[in-house]
């Protein structure tokens, strides 16, 4: 039931010699470097913005924020720290 293909329609195996490779190859990379090329020509240049850094101090209003931060976090721990020392064992719980 298969179709059978006549010989005359076969594709005939062609040979292809290495110089013809070698110049396939070198007509290939030729349109390839020029398709890179025109590719490149054709799109615009973006200018990438630069980030500059500004190395500034700190103003009053910045000092007085980090020491009321700072006094608060040393007063908040100690705090925490006595009340898991001293309250928490006081406490007792009567179950009735």
């Amino acid at each position: 039931m298969e179709e059978q293909v006549p010989p005359s329609q076969a594709p005939a195996p062609t040979q292809i010699s290495p110089e013809q490779l070698e110049m396939m190859k070198a007509r290939a990379r030729e349109l390839a470097i020029q398709q890179t090329v025109a590719q490149q020509a054709a799109a615009p240049q973006v200018q990438q913005p630069q980030v500059v850094y500004v190395r500034r101090n700190l103003t009053i209003a910045e000092l007085l924020l980090v020491l009321v931060v700072s006094c608060g976090l040393v007063a908040g721990v100690q705090a925490g720290w006595n009340f898991a020392t001293n309250v928490l064992p006081r406490l007792e719980i009567r179950v009735k």
